[in-house]
């Protein structure tokens, strides 16, 4: 279980490195986002996060970057729905309504899209499909009469969806 203070400096990593598309320095952390520690408690707390297997490091002078775990608890646990543009609903949206009709298709969609924001050479290898079952499921309320459902199988598949109402929806 991860103290307040470890979430605020996950968030902030992953968040910056959402903008950035470069490791996140301790440095970064304190100028950027005024959380009330030095630069060494950061980097302490860095360091668990590491082990705990929510932030990678992606080489030994670099700073770290999130892991699929850091991801996922960012989005399960510290993504601030109620925060979202309609600028990024309407981005959400359009990247959501892309019609992919094959994994590959997608897997090259996603590859080229990582590139572009990396500058970094891509590979990517998707799961056979012939047997999966959902194994959760997660509403984000996007706006008034917006949902998304993102859908987590048994392979580590997300699958998202945008669903809209002809009335207003709450939580």
């Amino acid at each position: 279980m991860l103290d307040s203070r470890k979430k605020k400096v996950l968030q902030a990593i992953i968040e910056e490195y959402i903008n950035t598309a470069e490791p996140v320095s301790s440095a970064a952390i304190t100028i950027n986002h005024g959380l009330n520690c030095s630069s060494a408690t950061i980097r302490n707390d860095m360091a668990e996060l590491e082990k705990e297997g929510y932030l990678d490091k992606p080489h030994t002078s670099a700073g770290r970057i999130p892991s699929a775990k850091g991801y996922r608890f960012y989005v399960d646990e510290l993504l601030n729905d109620e925060n979202i543009s309609l600028d990024e609903i309407q981005f959400i949206k359009s990247r959501l309504e892309t019609k992919v009709n094959e994994i590959e298709e997608l897997t090259k969609i996603t590859t080229n899209t990582i590139s572009e924001l990396t500058h970094y050479a891509t590979v990517a290898i998707g799961p056979k499909t012939i047997e999966q079952t959902i194994e959760d499921i997660k509403f984000v309320l996007l706006g008034n009469r917006v949902l998304m459902a993102v859908i987590l199988t048994n392979s580590g598949a997300i699958k998202e969806s945008i669903i809209k109402f002809d009335e207003d929806i709450t939580r």
